[in-house]
């Protein structure tokens, strides 16, 4: 049995897995207000910022974003600023904007701890369920004793 874990985004991540077809612009999205989400990014966990004009939940629009990286504790640091395909990005879990605090001056992100507990339960491994053992009757193992 193996088990399936979600990984948090790393730099090398970052630098490796978000790279452009040749048509896209080489100029980053700009992103000046969005909604912070955990996101899933080509299997790996991310927090986001998703831009504010981005269009709802579209399969045929793309998808600006800041991508965060985990740096320490509830700490985050801005990686990248992208643009995605839809099919490249799945949001998770939107965050309340109570629960985050950003200096925009430095591209940090704090999160509450409740939310890290959330972000830490995305990322658990996930074990397949195995069927439970049957029992047997009491009269089989009576039969057994007599032998």
């Amino acid at each position: 049995m193996s088990a399936h874990t979600a990984t948090l985004c790393s730099s090398t991540a970052m630098t490796n897995a978000y790279a452009m077809p040749s048509d896209f612009s080489l100029t980053p999205p700009t992103i000046d207000k969005g909604t912070f989400a955990f996101a899933r990014i080509h299997g790996e966990i991310c927090l986001v910022q998703v831009s504010s004009s981005t269009p709802a939940q579209s399969a045929l629009a793309t998808v600006d974003v800041k991508i965060f990286r985990h740096e320490f504790i509830t700490i985050f640091r801005l990686s990248t600023t992208t643009t995605l395909h839809p099919s490249d990005i799945q949001i998770m879990e939107n965050i309340d904007e109570k629960l985050v605090y950003h200096e925009e001056e430095n591209e940090t992100v704090f999160l509450a701890r409740d939310v890290m507990e959330r972000l830490r339960k995305l990322t658990l491994p996930v074990f397949p369920i195995s069927p439970r053992r049957v029992a047997r009757p009491s009269s089989w193992r009576q039969s057994i004793g007599k032998s």
